[in-house]
C-alpha cells in the first residue's frame, strides 16, 4: 500500500475525531447543569484530563528511550511518537478548566480546611494556588520545548542533516527532566486531592501509566498501517514481538510499583497513609481494585507470556486495546473515590469527557501523522533494513 493510502486513512480518521470533539463538547455543556454543575465537571473533566495527557507523555517519554537506546523498532514508531508528543501544547491548552476548578477540587485551597488539618497547614509553602500555577506553567513548558526540539530536529534531518548525536543526548537530559517535572505533576494534580496522604511512589505509577499507554497505541498503529511501505519491509513478526515485550514488561512493572506502594503504606500503619487505601479496598470500589489485579496485570500478563501472541498482528492488538481500557479504569479507580462518591459512582459526564477530550487529541494527533511520511527520512537506524531488503528483491 502507498503513502497515499496512508494519507487519506488519516484524513479519514482525523474526520471522525473532529466530529467527536464536536459532539463530545456539546453534550459536555448539555450535561454539565444536569449532572451537579461546575464541581461535578471539574472532577470529571481531572479523569479525562489525566488520561490524554498522559497519552501525549507517554509518547514523549518512549521517543526520548528510543532515541537514546537506538534499534530499529524506535525508527519504526518514531513518527507516531513525534504526533502524540507534540500534543503536549494541545493539552497545556486544556489544562486551563482546571485552573478555575483548584477551588473546588483540592481542599488545601480551602482556608477552613487548613485550620481544621494542621498537618496540610504546615504544607502550604508547597500546597498554595500560586505555586500550584507556576509549577504547572515549569511543567508544560519544559515538556513543550522537548517535544518541539525533537519535532525540529526529525525535520532537519529529513533533509539531510545527521543529527542522531545530538538527539541521543538530548534524550538522556530530557528523560531526567520528564521524571522530575513528571513525578512532581503527579504530587500536584493527583496526590494533593488528598493532602494528608503521601507516598514516594505515586509519580512512577503515574510514569508507568503513560508508558504502558503509549505502547498499546504504537501496537495499534503498527498493526493498523503494517502493509503501507515503506513500513510494510522492515515490518515483522520479531519487531511485533518486541513492542508485545515492552508491554508485557510495563505491565509487570505497573504492578510491582502498585504492590510495593501498599505493601509499604499497609506495613507502616499509620493512618494518614493507610486511608488511602481504606477506601479503594471498602465496598463498591473492592470489586474495581479486584478487577484491576485480575485483568490489568493476571490475565494480560498469562496472555503475553505466549510468543505466539506477541508475533500475530491480530492477537496482540486485542491485547493492547484493552490495556489501553484498562489505563483508564486505574486513572478512575486512582482520581475518583477521592470525591467521596457512594461506591463505584461511573457517571454519564465523566464518559463524555473522555471521549471530548480523545476526539480532540486524536485530531490533532491525526492531522500530524498525516502531513508526514510514515517513516523518518535519513534515520540510520533504518538504513540497513532497508538497503538489505533492497537488495534482496
Amino acid at each position: 500500500m502507498t503513502h497515499d493510502f496512508y494519507a487519506k486513512s488519516l484524513a479519514r480518521w482525523q474526520r471522525a475525531a473532529t466530529s467527536l470533539a464536536v459532539v463530545g463538547t456539546f453534550l459536555l455543556l448539555l450535561l454539565i447543569p444536569f449532572s451537579g454543575g461546575l464541581s461535578a465537571f471539574y472532577q470529571s473533566y481531572l479523569f479525562g484530563y489525566i488520561f490524554w495527557v498522559g497519552l501525549s507523555l507517554g509518547c514523549l517519554a518512549l521517543l526520548m528511550i528510543q532515541h537514546l537506546a537506538g534499534g530499529p523498532w524506535g525508527a519504526m514508531v518514531r513518527r507516531f511518537l513525534e504526533a502524540g508528543s507534540a500534543n503536549v501544547v494541545v493539552m497545556a491548552v486544556l489544562f486551563l478548566p482546571l485552573l478555575f476548578g483548584i477551588t473546588s477540587l483540592y481542599p488545601w485551597s480551602d482556608p477552613a480546611y487548613l485550620e481544621a488539618h494542621p498537618i496540610v497547614a504546615a504544607k502550604t509553602l508547597y500546597l498554595n494556588v500560586p505555586a500550584f500555577v507556576t509549577r504547572s506553567v515549569i511543567y508544560f513548558t519544559t515538556w513543550i520545548i522537548l517535544a518541539l526540539l525533537f519535532q525540529r530536529w526529525s525535520r532537519r534531518q529529513d533533509e539531510g542533516q545527521d543529527l542522531a548525536q545530538h538527539m541521543r543526548n538530548a534524550g538522556a537530559l530530557g528523560i531526567i527532566l520528564y521524571v522530575a517535572t513528571m513525578t512532581f505533576a503527579a504530587f500536584d494534580w493527583g496526590m494533593s486531592l488528598t493532602p494528608e496522604w503521601f507516598s514516594g511512589m505515586y509519580g512512577v505509577i503515574f510514569m508507568i501509566g503513560q508508558a504502558l499507554s503509549a505502547v498499546a497505541l504504537m501496537i495499534l498503529l503498527l498493526v493498523a498501517f503494517r502493509h503501507v511501505e515503506p513500513l510494510a519491509t522492515v515490518f515483522t513478526p520479531v519487531r511485533l514481538q518486541d513492542f508485545g515485550n515492552f508491554l508485557m514488561a510495563f505491565t509487570m512493572f505497573w504492578a510491582y510499583v502498585q504492590a510495593s506502594q501498599l505493601i509499604i503504606l499497609w506495613s507502616n500503619n499509620v493512618v494518614e497513609t493507610n486511608t488511602w487505601y481504606v477506601t479503594r479496598l471498602a465496598t463498591g470500589w473492592v470489586w474495581v481494585s479486584a478487577f484491576l489485579l485480575l485483568f490489568h496485570f493476571a490475565v494480560p500478563f498469562l496472555i503475553l507470556f505466549s510468543r505466539w501472541v506477541k508475533q500475530k498482528a491480530r492477537a496482540l492488538v486485542w491485547v493492547a486495546a484493552w490495556m489501553l481500557f484498562m489505563r483508564l479504569v486505574d486513572i478512575y479507580w486512582i482520581i475518583v473515590p477521592t470525591f467521596n462518591r457512594e461506591g463505584f459512582a461511573l457517571r454519564l459526564l465523566d464518559l463524555v469527557v473522555v471521549l471530548a477530550l480523545g476526539g480532540i487529541w486524536l485530531s490533532f494527533f491525526f492531522a500530524r501523522l498525516k502531513a508526514r511520511s510514515i517513516l523518518p527520512a535519513n534515520d540510520p537506524r533504518l538504513q540497513p533494513e532497508l538497503a538489505g531488503a533492497a537488495a534482496h528483491d
